[in-house]
This record gives C-alpha cells, sequence and structure tokens, in this order.
C-alpha cells in the first residue's frame, strides 16, 4: 500500500505542478493570430488578382467564343459571378473582422486575454479556409478555361 501512495504521488505531483505552472501568456496567442492574419493578408491580395482576371475575362466573352464555339459563354458568365461573388463575402469578412480585431488587450487579465485571443485565432483561421476554397475553385475555373 506504501508503494501504490508513493507510486501515484511520483506520478501525479509533477503533473499537478505543470498544469498550474503552464499559464499561457496572451502575447503568445496574440502572435499567433497576427502571424495568421499576415497569412491571410496574401490570400486577399491572392483575391483581388484572380478577381481582377475574372473580370477581364467576363469583358472579353466574344473573343473567348471566338476561340471556343462550343463553350457555353452564359454558364461562363454565370460561373464567373458566382465566383466573384465569394472572392467578395471573403473579402468582407476579412474587413469586418479586421474592423472588430482589438490587439490592445490592456484592461483585460491574462486569462481573459488568452480566451479573447483563442476566439480570434479560430475565426481568423475560418477566413483562412474561406479565402483557401475560393482560391481554388477560382484557380481551377480559371485552368480549365485555358484548356
Amino acid at each position: 500500500m506504501k508503494y501504490i501512495n508513493r507510486y501515484s504521488l511520483a506520478v501525479c505531483l509533477p503533473l499537478v505542478l505543470q498544469a498550474c505552472g503552464s499559464s499561457t501568456d496572451y502575447k503568445d496567442v496574440r502572435k499567433e493570430v497576427i502571424e495568421l492574419h499576415d497569412s491571410v493578408m496574401i490570400d486577399s491580395e491572392k483575391a483581388i488578382r484572380s478577381r481582377m482576371k475574372l473580370d477581364t475575362l467576363s469583358r472579353s466573352m466574344d473573343s473567348l467564343k471566338q476561340l471556343k464555339p462550343s463553350l457555353d459563354t452564359a454558364l461562363v458568365a454565370r460561373q464567373i459571378s458566382v465566383l466573384k461573388a465569394s472572392l467578395d463575402s471573403a473579402d468582407e469578412q476579412m474587413n469586418v473582422w479586421m474592423r472588430a480585431f482589438e490587439p490592445d488587450v490592456a484592461d483585460r487579465s491574462n486569462e481573459d486575454a488568452v480566451v479573447y485571443f483563442q476566439d480570434q485565432k479560430r475565426q481568423i483561421s475560418q477566413l483562412d479556409s474561406a479565402y483557401g476554397r475560393v482560391l481554388k475553385k477560382s484557380e481551377q475555373f480559371l485552368s480549365d478555361l485555358k484548356k
């Protein structure tokens, strides 16, 4: 019995000490949010370039029809419209997030700030995924039209 108690203490004590001493600093989580934001901003720039290509393509439907007579330009125009709306939606979501984001949390406790930045990280991760999906669709669409 004495052996079991010592063993339990030897296993549990380091876990308890680690749990007590492993407070996350909000600055670390904020740094992760900022780094993710910077990555998403690169996607935002890609979205702008993709939208410009789609705009150019939509203005040159007649030329496209001459190059590919069997192409359904009405369908292509609808696809362009959907892709542009998706790109615009991702940009608007990013703008909403940036307007609401508060990097200065001096009035909050470390724990509250960590919770806040973890939530912001979740939100910006969702934006990253949204950009990723629409950019992939846009790039695939433009690639397919080149074939």
